[in-house]
């Protein structure tokens, strides 16, 4: 894997020249604080470390993200299940409403292009996270109103009165119905009145059942 990944990114174990003609040390993120400083370079980890890096800097490249906005600093990982690997950490340096709206995006796209360079990731990239590191160039430093959160309720569009010649045609249709309603409850009533005496006039005549003789 490390020949197969060495000859695909093409990286050099050794150092790099810095703005003043000297030599630095080659770093996991450049910033001396990194978690990862005791990942050795020609171990596994060291290798998928720069993996990592590589493939995260031509994600910034091809998404259009500006050197420098996002850090990435790694972590090693213990699993029972999965064994020995790695937890990405992506450091947010500099804010931009945009880069948080696309965050998932971003890592979605940062995953998948790592996977494409090694298929076995799954089984040592344990993980992923974002860390804000903004200092002072985020312009919302305090927590807003509480009832910002309650999403607006859509005003109802108040209804306009209708004309006083449509007014007056509802309260006449409203009036019919109002007398069908009493028409029917007097038929109603006038037919159970004559079924009621009709059932009273009927009269049935029944003997009385004697039990037989028992001789």
């Amino acid at each position: 894997m490390r020949q197969a990944i060495h000859k695909m990114l093409g990286l050099k174990a050794a150092a790099t020249k810095d703005s003043g003609g000297g030599r630095v040390s080659k770093t996991a993120t450049g910033d001396s604080r990194t978690p990862d400083a005791s990942i050795e370079d020609n171990s596994d980890n060291g290798i998928r470390r720069q993996l990592v890096q590589v493939v995260l800097r031509d994600c910034m490249r091809r998404h259009g993200v500006p050197a420098g906005w996002i850090e990435c600093q790694m972590m090693v990982a213990e699993s029972r299940s999965r064994g020995p690997g790695l937890y990405v950490r992506l450091v947010l340096r500099h804010w931009d409403e945009r880069l948080l709206r696309y965050a998932f995006a971003f890592e979605t796209q940062l995953r998948a292009a790592i996977t494409q360079f090694e298929p076995q990731a799954s089984t040592w990239l344990h993980g992923m996270s974002w860390e804000l590191d903004l200092r002072s160039s985020c312009p919302y430093p305090d927590m807003p109103d509480p009832a910002s959160w309650i999403p607006s309720v859509p005003l109802i569009p108040e209804v306009p009165e209708d004309p006083p010649e449509a007014a007056a045609a509802t309260a006449n249709a409203e009036d019919e119905i109002l007398q069908d309603l009493k028409d029917l409850q007097r038929m109603f009533a006038a037919r159970d009145a004559t079924l009621d005496q009709a059932a009273s006039s009927v009269r049935v005549d029944f003997e009385h059942t004697t039990p037989p003789e028992t001789k």
